[in-house]
């Protein structure tokens, strides 16, 4: 890691929300090793949801799959219902289920980033660090709000001048298909690229 990469989380607050106790645990553990303090845990959505009403975070980690609110549920609610102390606070979300529609959901809820379980400490820092640098863009339209996916600087496709592609729209998911994905090939979903026209 390179010195311009280093920031202090010891007075960042993080909400971490996932209902199995061993994986929240190690998640708490892997927040704790990188300084952070101030966290707080909670088992499902709705705890969580009702949590973010009152208190102001720096960053919420979620479970994909949770009781009660799943974690993109809560992450789209955040983004559109919450105070403005937390809509555009950075959202990782973690799941076990790294298949391309979930991570497609991921993305279009509002997400920040999306990690696979089991987490790597080195890819969660990287994330954080990511999202600490906030160097994206804030999206806000009728049909998504989130972090900007698009490449800076570069705006829309010339053919498409009002930034809308035909493949943009919200397509329904159905069942899951297909095999959990790598962390190199979630990345390469839902960090920045080059806009392709």
């Amino acid at each position: 890691m390179q010195p311009s990469q280093y920031i202090n989380l010891d007075k960042a607050k993080a909400l971490v929300v996932d209902d199995n106790p061993q994986s929240l645990d190690i998640l708490i553990g892997v927040l704790t090793s990188f300084g952070l303090r101030n966290i707080t845990r909670k088992a499902d959505g709705k705890e969580a949801q009702e949590e973010l009403k009152y208190t102001a975070y720096d960053l919420v980690l979620l479970n994909g799959p949770l009781p009660e609110m799943d974690g993109y549920d809560l992450t789209r609610w955040l983004r559109r219902e919450a105070d403005e102390a937390n809509r555009m606070t950075p959202v990782i979300i973690v799941t076990s289920h790294t298949r391309r529609s979930q991570v497609e959901k991921a993305r279009d809820c509002g997400a920040n980033f999306i990690v696979t379980k089991p987490i790597s400490p080195a890819v969660m820092l990287e994330r954080i660090l990511w999202v600490a640098r906030g160097d994206r863009m804030f999206i806000e339209c009728d049909a998504y709000i989130g972090p900007d996916r698009r490449w800076r600087n570069l705006g829309p496709p010339v053919e498409f001048p009002d930034g809308r592609r035909r493949d943009d729209q919200s397509i329904e998911l159905g069942e899951p298909e297909g095999a959990n994905m790598s962390q190199d090939e979630l990345d390469a979903l839902i960090k920045p690229m080059k806009s392709i026209a």
